[in-house]
């Protein structure tokens, strides 16, 4: 199901920038995921299927079947029964925010796969009490670290589950030795990111060979900044979007049957206790540190969660069946495959083209030795995609600013000879140079130079109106990035059209605060003040948080000043 769901080329966010760390042998952006990276290029060798990209949506997809397969295992390992085994397993195979990632390039389905391994190995070592089983618990939670660091949460909360389950084990060193030992030897994946920085590969995030450098990578500093927690009233709003988003990746049946097997299964399972210590871990350390969209857009972070409530369904199902009369027990597995069903059409992504259809009119809009100044992971990733493994336009120098700390140093061009573009208005304040929009992007030109016609635009991209090509979050927010430069462009030369634009951007990318405070902007300067403080108000809707860049006031402030402005009278239609 999984590969013939996957996605034929490059997905939008992450998915271009680590798919050229694969080919490229580079290092993405922290915590650097060597694990996947060495792993991810072990696979595009061994499996030459189609794109790169195409490859490692199978290699997310390989991951994802294995982790369904493996807790299908446990559950029979653990004598639940036929049918309960396979709720669990299909369960998490169908949940949508699993099924999301197990079909495009992403990191989520290989932390997946040693969540379960892990707790595996935790459950034969509460049954066997040998120290083998969790020497190796341990060693896969410090491989899981060096592709996600989810895993670093996971192996405390197994180092507390295995002390309060037998504290005798405090009492032997030599023991409690192993397991560390175990751990420290599965980061070593790690040792790669100073290894391959010192060659400077093309993509090197955070240059990481100093000490500082490396471990500023690897525990994402620049990452907390974005943290959506304000006060302790937060953590009350995060625990019921997580309870929710429970409901929907399980259905709520089956978080009815999670919550059975949590509170009648632990005694005679006690890796229940484990399952429910690293759920509220996750919950936690995602709390604590995640931004909004990381919290309430997708659930992707809580995938561990998921995998883990599964395993509970599937042991409230062994203690509910006994209960009912024989013939009624398979009729469990048709809510699984009510999940599978409806959500099959959100997450087919075989037809999907839209990263690579924008970056490519992007590429193929500039002229030979055109310089590229890129930014937005969502705009760069899939830009970096096409042009360094599928080798699009090699002549363009594309210029990665702001990845790893790389921002522009003072550039020294000629505007008449240098063709120099932008992704994105870079404010500068320099009054010899204006940047005229040109479709996707701003040509940096002389000041008092003549805009031109805009020629040969793309118009729209071919998949967006597609009603089979599924459109999350970060897809809509392509395609309003891709109407709203249009905008932009015929903004001075023809605003009817450019006015059209902006409506089918805010239609796209309903979701998108910075889209309409932007709007907002465009339509102040226009002098159409009821669209700007409707713009403004939808952006303040969306993220009562924002923060405004380059030194803009908030939303909020905008509507205000506005507002004042309509009870002077001074407002209206231009």
């Amino acid at each position: 199901v999984y590969a013939a769901g996957a996605s034929r080329t490059i997905y939008v966010g992450d998915s271009g920038e680590l798919v050229t760390a694969v080919h490229l042998l580079g290092i993405p952006h922290p915590s650097g995921y060597p694990l996947y990276v060495l792993l991810g290029k072990l696979w595009t060798v061994l499996v030459p299927v189609g794109s790169v990209a195409f490859r490692m949506s199978l290699f997310s997809a390989a991951c994802a079947a294995l982790t369904c397969g493996l807790l299908h295992l446990l559950g029979r390992r653990m004598a639940l029964g036929t049918v309960p085994s396979l709720l669990g397993a299909l369960l998490l195979a169908f949940s949508p925010s699993f099924w999301s990632q197990a079909n495009i390039q992403r990191v989520y389905s290989l932390n997946a796969l040693f969540v379960v391994g892990a707790t595996f190995l935790a459950w034969r070592w509460w049954q066997r009490r040998d120290r083998s089983s969790l020497v190796l618990a341990f060693l896969v939670c410090g491989l899981g670290a060096s592709n996600h660091l989810f895993m670093v949460v996971y192996g405390a909360c197994l180092g507390l589950f295995v002390v309060v389950t037998q504290p005798a084990l405090l009492r032997r060193p030599a023991g409690l030795a192993a397991a560390a030992l175990a751990f420290a030897a599965g980061l070593l994946p790690y040792a790669y990111l100073p290894l391959r920085s010192r060659a400077n590969p093309r993509l090197d995030w955070g240059n990481p060979e100093t000490l500082q450098a490396f471990l500023e990578v690897v525990f994402r500093r620049d990452f907390w900044e974005r943290r959506w927690y304000e006060s302790p009233m937060d953590l009350l709003v995060v625990a019921l979007d997580y309870v929710r988003g429970l409901g929907t990746e399980l259905a709520w049946m089956g978080l009815g049957l999670a919550l059975l097997g949590l509170a009648a299964g632990w005694r005679r399972h006690r890796i229940v206790v484990l399952a429910a210590l690293v759920m509220v871990a996750n919950l936690a350390s995602m709390a604590l540190h995640g931004s909004r969209v990381d919290l309430f857009l997708w659930h992707r972070y809580y995938i561990p969660s998921f995998a883990l409530a599964a395993l509970l369904a599937a042991v409230g199902s062994a203690r509910l069946l006994p209960r009912l009369p024989r013939r009624v027990s398979p009729l469990l597995l048709i809510l699984p495959a009510i999940l599978a069903v409806s959500g099959w059409k959100m997450h087919d992504r075989s037809r999907y083209r839209v990263a690579e259809d924008f970056s490519a009119s992007l590429l193929r809009s500039l002229p030979p030795g055109a310089h590229l100044i890129a930014t937005d992971d969502n705009v760069l990733f899939s830009l970096m995609y096409l042009h360094f493994v599928e080798q699009l336009r090699p002549d363009v120098n594309l210029i990665l600013q702001g990845v790893g700390g790389a921002y522009l140093p003072p550039l020294h061009f000629d505007p008449d000879t240098d063709p120099v573009f932008f992704t994105h208005h870079p404010n500068w304040q320099e009054p010899r140079l204006v940047l005229l929009p040109v479709g996707q992007v701003f040509r940096a030109v002389r000041a008092g130079q003549p805009a031109r016609e805009p020629e040969g635009l793309l118009q729209e991209l071919p998949a967006e109106d597609d009603p089979r090509v599924p459109k999350d979050f970060l897809t809509q927010n392509l395609i309003g990035q891709f109407h709203y430069m249009l905008g932009v462009t015929y903004e001075t030369p023809d605003w009817p059209r450019a006015r059209q634009e902006f409506e089918r951007a805010a239609r796209a990318a309903p979701h998108n605060d910075v889209l309409f405070y932007n709007l907002g902007l465009i339509y102040r300067r226009n002098g159409l003040l009821d669209e700007a403080l409707a713009a403004f108000r939808r952006s303040q809707a969306i993220n009562p948080r924002h923060l405004a860049s380059h030194g803009e006031p908030q939303a909020a402030d905008r509507i205000r000043e506005l507002e004042q402005q309509q009870g002077t009278g001074s407002g209206g239609e231009a």
